[in-house]
């Protein structure tokens, strides 16, 4: 990807990244691909801060996945595709919301405790929807090749 391609890219990214953050509470978004490799972060969470909540968020999408079919497929036999559609966690520090973002993404969105869910929910779903549209609209990485 050519320099010019890579910062628009990450200005796409970045367009995701500002509704969220501007909601009261919320201290953080991650933008990751679904093998847990960061796309963007909000500017004040360093990078290898990043790295780690995209590398254990993308785990916990699978385990949770994983521990929910096991649990509710009716004939495990016959697995229904049954994604995720978020994973909320609330600790003593503060809220992480995962939400899958398109076939190959996800977003992870942090704040306090008591940072205004139904407002960050919806906020979310927006903005993983647009996501999700970008990222299927993006034409496949130019190889050199002659197209098929």
């Amino acid at each position: 990807m050519t320099e010019t391609a890579s910062a628009q890219s990450s200005q796409q990214y970045s367009m995701v990244l500002k509704p969220l953050l501007d909601i009261p509470k919320v201290r953080h978004v991650v933008v990751a691909s679904s093998d847990g490799i960061v796309k963007v972060a909000s500017a004040d969470l360093h990078k290898d801060r990043a790295d780690g909540v995209a590398a254990m968020s993308s785990a916990a999408l699978s385990a949770v996945r994983a521990a929910t079919n096991d649990a509710v497929q009716d004939d495990p036999q016959k697995p229904v595709d049954n994604p995720i559609e978020t994973i909320t966690t609330t600790t003593a520090l503060g809220t992480l919301m995962i939400m899958p973002a398109g076939d190959n993404a996800f977003l992870v969105v942090v704040g306090e405790r008591d940072m205004p869910m139904g407002l960050v929910a919806g906020t979310a779903a927006r903005q993983a929807r647009r996501l999700g549209e970008k990222l299927m609209s993006i034409p496949a990485r130019d190889t050199g090749g002659k197209p098929s």
